[in-house]
């Protein structure tokens, strides 16, 4: 009971330290008492990052779960790098692009430049390092805080990234050109520090995007200081993804573009659509006759302990919570109530869709009803607010042992809105199921949900093509998530289109 009790007090000190810093749970050895730190370090409540960092993560966490750490990957870096440097450092150009994009993929090594550096790489759990090298190029006025971070300019990192860099993230770098309004912030940042390499890449990129006013005023300003370059086009791709008339913010471009960039994928590897269903009647019941094994399987896959047998009582009308005490303390049945209840809003949208709907249009209109029907059960059972069932997420999140973190939170609603509009353009339905589906959960729009409203999503796009329905199988489901990390983190769908299409 002491031992129990003096541990409760040196968490007490140290969720202090970390109120104070806005929930960062990112600790120096000097802020926390030698006495306090080995007592947390044994309960599994402090976890060492590098000699003398640690994170306060719970200590029912499991063996090897990344989630924490990926979770304050960039706060660790907000509380290391000005504790060594304050604010004399910078991250690299490509670190900086990430950073004004919204991109918050953990990379696999961050690179900085500071006063002072090592030029070694410095090794961070789950094979994650970061290289800190000396540079005299940090006292320049285009560099800017940003979550926290000393980042380059939009301007100045377009400038000075590598043209590698063109060829191998052709997508971020078009949504960098495309963020760019005003051409004038080129020219200051090229007139000043006599970039005329990057002038003639960037004109050069800008013409292969078909975004001649660019082209125009930056060629005018570079002739009027006297500037001759050699314009090249730093991209490989055969055409552009976004369009200068895409005018979207960079979280938005970056759905439009993945979509873009992924279709042709889907179509080379997926089954050509057969053709709406003779018999939606049919089709309809065969949908019927899968929900059983739909829902166990896809319940399981996030974790929920649920079975056949608590399937068909929720399915018909067995579990009471109100008049059954265990039912009442069962988190699990909620979730499967849910899912039913999700299922039959589903199959109303599937009518819609065997009437001539539009497919992307109706899942637009009626995906907010799906998600409310998930989780009517727990707003009956006083677990979530009501006022949860309305709207996108209020708070990041993370997903487990991924590298990749969803959107933030200001950014759904058009991120979304882009969404929508990919869905209900594309004709091809195996493109609407696949990118439906992996898309839907790389924003992951919801707190909760995501995988299962994602996996209800990608059947009623496979009905509007005549494809069979999908279960995805729980003893699939470590290659089900790698192939969705490969398509968020790697930017590789293949895998996860081949994953699809095996049982179609």
């Amino acid at each position: 009971m002491k031992n129990a009790k003096n541990v409760g007090e040196a968490l007490s000190r140290v969720h202090a330290l970390v109120e104070s810093r806005n929930g960062i749970h990112i600790l120096h050895t000097s802020e926390i008492s030698r006495q306090d730190r080995e007592l947390l370090i044994h309960s599994g409540w402090l976890q060492e990052i590098i000699q003398a960092w640690y994170l306060l993560v719970r200590p029912d966490m499991r063996a090897g779960d990344s989630s924490g750490w990926y979770a304050n990957f960039w706060n660790f870096l907000s509380i290391y790098l000005p504790h060594f440097f304050e604010d004399h450092y910078c991250l690299s150009a490509e670190s900086s692009l990430s950073l004004h994009l919204g991109i918050t993929t953990i990379p696999k090594q961050i690179i900085i430049m500071a006063k002072k550096g090592r030029g070694t790489p410095i090794e961070l759990p789950f094979d994650i390092s970061m290289l800190i090298y000396a540079s005299k190029e940090l006292e320049f006025s285009e560099k800017e805080q940003l979550n926290g971070l000393q980042v380059m300019s939009l301007a100045y990192a377009l400038c000075k990234v590598s043209p590698i860099f063109f060829k191998h993230h052709p997508l971020e770098v078009e949504i960098a050109l495309q963020a760019i309004k005003d051409g004038d912030e080129l020219l200051q940042v090229i007139a000043k520090h006599k970039f005329l390499r990057a002038a003639g890449r960037l004109v050069g990129a800008y013409r292969f995007l078909k975004n001649d006013k660019m082209v125009a005023h930056l060629l005018k300003g570079l002739k009027s200081i006297h500037f001759k370059i050699q314009e090249t086009n730093p991209f490989i791709d055969q055409k552009p993804l976004l369009t200068a008339l895409d005018n979207q913010t960079p979280y938005a471009a970056r759905i439009t573009a993945m979509w873009r960039k992924y279709r042709q994928e889907v179509i080379n590897h997926f089954p050509t659509p057969p053709g709406l269903a003779k018999s939606p009647s049919n089709y309809l019941k065969q949908v019927e006759e899968k929900y059983t094994q739909d829902a166990y399987h896809s319940l399981s896959i996030e974790g929920y302990r649920v079975n056949e047998k608590l399937i068909e009582s929720v399915k018909n009308s067995q579990w009471n919570p109100e008049v059954n005490g265990a039912d009442r303390d069962l988190i699990n049945a909620l979730t499967a109530r849910g899912y039913y209840e999700a299922f039959q809003n589903m199959k109303i949208s599937l009518n819609k869709v065997f009437s001539g709907g539009s497919a992307g249009a109706i899942i637009e209109e009626d995906l907010q009803d799906w998600y409310r029907a998930l989780f009517a059960p727990s707003v009956k059972a006083g677990l979530i607010s009501p006022s949860d069932l309305f709207g996108y997420r209020k708070e990041q999140v993370y997903i487990r042992n991924s590298r990749h973190t969803p959107f933030p939170t200001h950014a759904l609603f058009d991120a979304m809105n882009a969404f929508f509009q990919c869905l209900k353009n594309e004709e091809h339905a195996g493109v609407r199921a696949v990118l439906g589906h992996f898309i839907f959960v790389f924003i992951h729009p919801y707190m909760d949900g995501n995988g299962r409203l994602g996996r209800l999503l990608m059947n009623t796009m496979l009905a509007s093509g005549g494809y069979p329905w999908k279960i995805v199988h729980l003893e699939h489901r470590d290659q089900y998530l790698d192939c969705l990390e490969a398509a968020s983190v790697e930017g590789n769908i293949v895998p996860f289109v081949q994953f699809l299409a095996s049982e179609i």
